[in-house]
């Protein structure tokens, strides 16, 4: 059993850990993601639950949990029981049938009415790929709706969808896409309240594929996460996903639901596009939490149209690793047995009510926000503008022995997502850390 968390021992970095952040230094290309969460991130050497040990013997508290692929936290025993018994069996078997593959297929099948069919692949971007060339062969259509903010993955054409500059720089065409503000009312262009922002935007979308000279005569899909991660920990007001459902059916276009960061109980339903009641996507993209961190992804599709495309256009060779498929099964099963949206949503009640009351009444805090267990703190000035201080305060986590993630459109955010087996003692402890590291960040900021 690893202890309890936060532990530092030796002042981070220890001997140990500087030297190996100096050999990734060293070899690893300067896109590689290592150094996310702070110039000197911490060194896993192992990991249980909620808590990450280093070689120096410190310990973490994890609030970031794999950028949410850990829902059921490192090392779940029943994870690591069935990915050891399967790799005894076999890992690989692409162009051939198995019996988890298809057990895991059937599985996924059957969780959404109307989404029978299933495609897996190996990461969130595959998924997305998969995704629109699915779309563009229904539809003949190469046009696609995203969101200021979105994060669909990093590969060229999941790429196009991303409403972050700093990631499509210098890359050129990426594709048709038409990116929209996101439904936030705290920043939107169409007022501070929900209803306004969310009605004033689907009329937006409405009235642009009505209007046979408004140029979105080749929109084929709408592309949008039902809780923005990446953009912030951002959920959608409620009736938004709903609404955008009702704008698709009009004018025959494909809606996209991306649950790679939310899916799997974190938002205290299954898939977060669930809190608006009465929708049916027409494709669902999966990722993360589906395997409990092994390398899996997956959509689920229309038959209509899944069938527009021809047999084995849609594959890849580790598309369905057994020892993934392994891990997603059992991941199922906890989540089943362990009834966890129930436990997520009771969680998240209690970390909101920890959030609020650190962060509520400081002059610097532009909101606190979440659904389930995707929350945020979001940092402004005097005047309201965004504060950058999201990795500052990230790296004063990491010193005292908590992982945070640093995100939100300009840096000014720090996000929540925890485990959502992670302790009630533990989110508050994450809580108390979070507010002595901005504390100090913030102490020269004013």
């Amino acid at each position: 059993m690893i202890g309890s968390a936060p532990h530092i021992s030796t002042p981070h970095p220890g001997p140990v850990t500087r030297e190996l952040i100096d050999r990734v230094r060293a070899a690893e290309a300067h896109a590689g993601l290592t150094f996310g969460l702070s110039d000197v991130p911490p060194v896993l050497v192992r990991a249980e639950g909620a808590v990450i040990e280093d070689p120096d013997g410190n310990r973490f508290l994890d609030m970031v949990a794999g950028f949410g692929s850990l829902n059921l936290g490192h090392s779940h025993p029943e994870v690591v029981e069935a990915t050891a018994r399967q790799l005894g069996l076999g890992q690989q078997a692409m162009s051939m049938a198995s019996i988890v593959r298809t057990d895991l297929v059937e599985r996924l099948a059957a969780l959404v009415p109307g989404l029978p069919k299933v495609m897996l692949g190996a990461s969130g971007s595959e998924a997305t790929e998969t995704a629109l060339k699915l779309v563009r062969r229904a539809t003949g259509k190469h046009g696609v709706i995203a969101f200021a903010g979105g994060f669909h993955g990093r590969t060229m054409g999941a790429l196009a969808l991303m409403g972050r500059a700093s990631q499509r720089e210098g890359l050129g065409s990426l594709g048709h896409v038409i990116h929209l503000p996101y439904p936030h009312p705290l920043h939107s262009p169409f007022g501070t309240d929900p209803k306004t922002v969310v009605e004033t935007t689907l009329d937006l979308i409405d009235s642009q594929l009505r209007d046979p000279a408004g140029g979105w005569d080749q929109v084929g899909a709408v592309v949008v996460e039902p809780v923005q991660g990446n953009g912030g920990m951002i959920p959608a007001p409620d009736g938004f996903v709903s609404g955008l459902r009702e704008v698709c059916n009009r004018h025959d276009v494909v809606l996209v639901v991306d649950e790679v960061m939310s899916g799997f109980h974190r938002t205290g339903h299954r898939f977060a596009f669930e809190h608006d009641a009465g929708v049916t996507p027409d494709i669902v993209i999966m990722g993360k939490s589906l395997s409990a961190g092994l390398p899996l992804s997956g959509i689920l599709v229309s038959s209509d149209v899944a069938n527009a495309s021809h047999a084995g256009t849609e594959t890849s060779t580790y598309a369905g690793n057994l020892v993934s498929c392994a891990a997603a099964l059992a991941a199922d099963a906890v989540y089943e047995r362990e009834r966890m949206s129930a436990v997520a949503h009771a969680r998240a009640t209690h970390l909101m009510a920890e959030l609020h009351r650190a962060f509520d009444s400081h002059p610097m805090v532009g909101e606190v926000r979440g659904r389930g267990l995707m929350v945020a703190v979001e940092f402004t000035d005097g005047d309201g503008s965004a504060l950058a201080v999201g990795r500052e305060i990230s790296h004063g986590c990491v010193e005292r022995g908590l992982l945070v993630y640093p995100g939100g459109h300009h840096g000014n955010v720090v996000a929540m997502l925890p485990p959502l087996v992670a302790t009630d003692d533990q989110l508050s402890t994450a809580v108390e850390v979070l507010a002595t590291a901005t504390r100090a960040a913030l102490s020269t900021k004013n």
